[in-house]
C-alpha cells in the first residue's frame, strides 16, 4: 500500500507544476512507460534495440529520472546492471555460446556508450558500483590505442580495425567524465592526449564544419559521410575541452559544428533534424543517432545559453509530438518530421531524448 502511494505521488508531482505546465509532460511520461514495458526481464536490455542502442535507451531513462524526479525507474537501472553485465552475443565456430562480460565486447564504441551510461547512473544514484564499472570498461578501451595514424583508438578489435570519429570521441568523452567523477589525473591525461591527436586527423572538416566518419587505410579522412551522432559527440568533447582549458577556440568550433548541423547540413527545409538519407534513420544503428545529437546540443546550450539551440530542441520536440507519435503503440518513431514509421524501443528512446530536453527547458515549478 505504501509503495503504491509513493509511486502515485511521484506521478502526481511530475504531472503538476505551479506555473503553466510544459506541453511535453504527458507524452513524455506515457512514452517512457512504453519504453519500460519493452525491456526483456531475462537479458535486462530492451527488445527491438541492439546492444549499443540499449546503452543509449538506458541513458535516456537515467536522464528522464534526473529531469522529472521520477524515482520509479531506479530499479530498472539496477536490473540492467545485474542482468546485462553477462550478455550472450552469439556462438563461436564450434557452436559454443559467446558472452560479453562487464559490458565489454569487440567494439570500442559500444563500450564507450555503456561506460557513459554508468557514469550517469552513478551521478543520479550515488552508487559507486556504477562508476567502478565505467572505470573497468574504460580500462579495456585503452587497449585500443596505437601509434598507427599517429595515435587514437581503433573502432573494432579481433582484429584491430578502423580509426573513426565515434570511437575516439566516445573515448575522450568517457575519459573527461571519469576525471570529473574521480579526479584521477590519468583520465585527464588520456582526454588531452586523444583530443590533441583527433584535432590533427582532419576528421573535423572545417570547410563545412562537419565531422567525418573515419579514416582510410592511408590515414586520411573519408569524406561525405556525416551522421548526426558524430556531430553531437564531437560537440560534447570540444565543449569539455573548453571547460578544461578555458580556450574559447574549442567552444567556437563546437558552435560552428552545431550551427552547420541545425541550419543547413542535417535538417529538413522546415528545420527538423534528419540524417543524410531516410534509410539511415530507420536502420538498426541510425535509428539512434538523432537523440544523441540532441543530448549533446543540450549540453552545449547549458554552457553557452545560445537561444538558437534551445529553440531548435523545442521545435524538434514539437514536431515529434505532432508528426511522429503513434497512438496505437504509444510510442515515437524514427522520422521526427513525420510520418510515424517503425515501432521500436530504439526509435522511441531516440525521440524521447529530444522530448526530455524540451521538457527540461520548458517545465515550471
Amino acid at each position: 500500500m505504501c509503495r503504491h502511494f509513493l509511486a502515485t505521488l511521484v506521478v502526481v508531482l511530475f504531472m503538476v507544476s505551479c506555473g503553466r505546465p510544459s506541453p511535453f509532460r504527458d507524452k513524455l511520461y506515457e512514452t517512457m512507460q512504453t519504453s519500460l514495458s519493452w525491456r526483456n526481464d531475462t537479458t535486462g536490455i530492451w527488445e527491438t534495440a541492439g546492444w549499443w542502442n540499449s546503452a543509449n535507451v538506458l541513458t535516456a531513462t537515467i536522464r528522464y529520472a534526473a529531469v522529472t524526479g521520477d524515482t520509479d525507474v531506479l530499479p530498472v537501472i539496477q536490473d540492467v546492471y545485474e542482468k546485462a553485465r553477462r550478455y550472450r552475443v552469439g556462438v563461436d565456430s564450434t557452436g559454443t555460446p559467446r558472452y560479453c562480460t562487464n559490458f565489454i565486447n569487440d567494439y570500442y564504441d559500444d563500450e564507450g556508450w555503456w561506460a557513459l551510461a554508468w557514469i550517469e547512473a552513478s551521478k543520479l544514484t550515488g552508487e559507486k558500483k556504477y562508476l567502478d564499472m565505467a572505470e573497468v570498461i574504460f580500462d579495456d578501451m585503452t587497449t585500443g590505442w596505437s601509434e598507427e595514424c599517429g595515435g587514437g583508438i581503433f573502432w573494432k578489435k579481433n582484429p584491430l580495425h578502423y580509426k573513426n570519429s565515434i570511437a575516439n570521441n566516445l573515448f575522450s568523452l568517457t575519459a573527461i567524465r571519469l576525471y570529473k567523477a574521480t579526479q584521477n589525473p590519468s583520465y585527464l591525461d588520456w582526454f588531452k592526449k586523444n583530443v590533441a591527436w583527433y584535432m590533427q586527423t582532419g576528421m573535423i572538416n572545417t570547410d563545412i564544419y562537419q565531422i567525418e566518419d573515419g579514416t582510410g587505410k592511408d590515414c586520411t579522412p573519408n569524406r561525405d559521410a556525416h551522421y548526426t551522432y558524430n556531430q553531437g559527440v564531437a560537440i560534447a568533447v570540444l565543449t569539455e575541452m573548453y571547460l578544461v582549458t578555458n580556450d574559447n577556440s574549442y567552444l567556437e568550433l563546437a558552435g560552428k559544428i552545431a550551427d552547420a548541423t541545425i541550419t543547413n547540413r542535417l535538417v529538413t527545409d522546415e528545420g527538423i533534424l534528419r540524417e543524410m538519407k531516410p534509410a539511415i534513420e530507420h536502420s538498426n544503428d541510425g535509428v539512434q543517432f538523432k537523440g544523441i545529437f540532441i543530448r549533446h546540443l543540450a549540453f552545449l546550450y547549458e554552457v553557452t545559453k545560445n537561444p538558437a539551440y534551445k529553440d531548435f530542441i523545442i521545435k524538434n520536440a514539437e514536431s515529434i509530438l505532432s508528426k511522429d507519435y503513434d497512438p496505437a503503440s504509444k510510442s515515437f518513431g524514427c522520422y521526427w518530421y513525420g510520418p510515424f514509421h517503425r515501432v521500436s524501443s530504439a526509435a522511441n528512446a531516440c525521440a524521447l531524448e529530444c522530448v526530455i530536453e524540451a521538457y527540461s527547458l520548458t517545465k515550471q515549478f
